[in-house]
C-alpha cells in the first residue's frame, strides 16, 4: 500500500547536504545546470522536489527519470495527479491538455500506464527528521495549522468525511494560505514546511511556510533551497 506521508529519519546522518527544489515543470536541463552550479554531490546529497516535475516545459519525460535516482525524492503535485486521473477520465484529460499535458497523451498507451503506475507510488507529504528539526514538504497548501492533524486527515482521506477529503485536495490543489495570509498562523508540530504550486517572484516566507515555485518554465528561474538542519 502506498504511503501518504513518507518519513526520512536521521536525514542529517544520511546526507551531506539536502536541497528542496520548486516546481520543475519539464525544465530538466535547467535543473541540471543549477545542480552543477551548486556543485551538487550525487553520491552524498539529496534533492527533494515539491512536486510538478512534469508538463509545461519541454522535457517532462526526462524529468520522470529523476524518480528512480537515489539522490532524488519528491511528493506528488497536481500535475502528477492529472497524469493519473487523465489517463482514465476524459474530464481530467481535457484539463490536463489545457495546462501543458499534451505530451502525455502523445505517448503509447502502455507507456502512459507505466508512468501512471510510477506516479501512484509517490507520497502526498514528506517529513524529514534531523537531530534538531522536523521539516515538512508538500505541493499545494494546508488550511490546518497543525502538521500532525493534516497527516492524520491525509492518511484517512475519505470522500464521506468532508474535512479529510478537503485536506487531501488542499495538499495537491490548494492556495488558501498564500491568498489569505492574515487568516493563518504558524503551523504547529513542524519546524519548517516547503511548498510549491503557486508561483511567486522569489521565495515567500509566511510564518514557518516557504513557497518556492518561481515559475521556472516561464521565468527560467528555478529555486533550490539548501536546508539548514
Amino acid at each position: 500500500m502506498r504511503e501518504m506521508c513518507k518519513v526520512i529519519q536521521d536525514a542529517d546522518l544520511k546526507y551531506q547536504n539536502i536541497y528542496v527544489v520548486g516546481d520543475i515543470h519539464g525544465c530538466y536541463s535547467l535543473l541540471m545546470k543549477e545542480l552543477a552550479d551548486l556543485k551538487f554531490n550525487f553520491e552524498q546529497d539529496l534533492l527533494i522536489s515539491v512536486g510538478d516535475i512534469v508538463d509545461k516545459g519541454p522535457q517532462s519525460y526526462e524529468c520522470l527519470e529523476l524518480i528512480d535516482k537515489k539522490w532524488f525524492t519528491m511528493v506528488r503535485g497536481n500535475h502528477e495527479e492529472l497524469c493519473i486521473q487523465g489517463n482514465y477520465n476524459s474530464y481530467f484529460r481535457k484539463i490536463h491538455e489545457k495546462y501543458g499535458g499534451e505530451w502525455f497523451y502523445a505517448l503509447e498507451d502502455n507507456t502512459r500506464s507505466q508512468i501512471v503506475a510510477q506516479l501512484k507510488k509517490l507520497p502526498i507529504m514528506l517529513e524529514l527528521h534531523t537531530h534538531r528539526k522536523k521539516i515538512g514538504i508538500l505541493h499545494g497548501d494546508m488550511r490546518l495549522d497543525n502538521w500532525d492533524a493534516l497527516k492524520a486527515h491525509v492518511e484517512m482521506k475519505n470522500s464521506e468525511v468532508s474535512n479529510t477529503f478537503l485536506s487531501y485536495a488542499d495538499v495537491l490543489w490548494g492556495r488558501s494560505r498564500i491568498k489569505n495570509k492574515e487568516d493563518y498562523g504558524i503551523v504547529q508540530n513542524i519546524d519548517e514546511i516547503y511548498l510549491g504550486h503557486t508561483v511567486v517572484e522569489t521565495m515567500l516566507k509566511l510564518n514557518n511556510c516557504f513557497f518556492i515555485d518561481t515559475g521556472a518554465y516561464q521565468s527560467n528561474n528555478l529555486t533550490l533551497v539548501k536546508l539548514d538542519f
